[in-house]
């Protein structure tokens, strides 16, 4: 089932998202969350009232190779006027992950991003959440939640 741009391999049922091909799966953020295509991401939800995105991109084929802190640098680019906030190792399901946190413009607009990048069975799991810093903290429990419900399914 091609869900959004990429064709993912996985299926939704009963609000889990399963991609038994590339070893994972992950619960949809609720309402007011909705699905919305983004290339270069397996799955991509949009909360337009919030004016706010999250992603999800997966690379098994040719992971960056390197130490996640360095790793995790690919989820900004673009940005400009980037302001760190947070940078902290953490553990999803786990697997060992680096949650940044940033200020930050895109094409001139003000914006805060969180990203979280994890390693597991040869992968590389990115996670992204954007909005503009007022709204930040309203859509970040449901990404937070989102990453949270990230299960591998292979053993490591």
């Amino acid at each position: 089932m091609c869900l959004l741009v990429g064709c993912a391999t996985g299926r939704i049922v009963d609000g889990t998202y399963r991609d038994p091909a590339l070893g994972y799966e992950v619960r949809l953020p609720p309402s007011p969350w909705v699905l919305a295509p983004l290339d270069g991401a397996v799955l991509s939800f949009k909360a337009p009232a919030l004016r706010a995105a999250m992603a999800l991109d997966v690379e098994c084929r040719n992971p960056e190779p390197g130490e996640l802190p360095w790793v995790a640098r690919h989820l900004f680019f673009g940005l400009r006027d980037e302001r760190p906030q947070e940078r902290e190792v953490i553990h999803v399901s786990g697997a060992e992950a680096i949650r940044s946190r940033l200020l930050a413009t895109l094409d001139g607009v003000p914006v805060e991003v969180e990203g979280v990048t994890a390693r597991r069975g040869g992968c590389l799991y990115d996670f992204m959440y954007a909005a503009p810093p007022t709204e930040f903290s309203r859509g970040r429990p449901d990404f937070l939640t989102f990453v949270n419900s990230w299960i591998p399914l292979t053993t490591e």
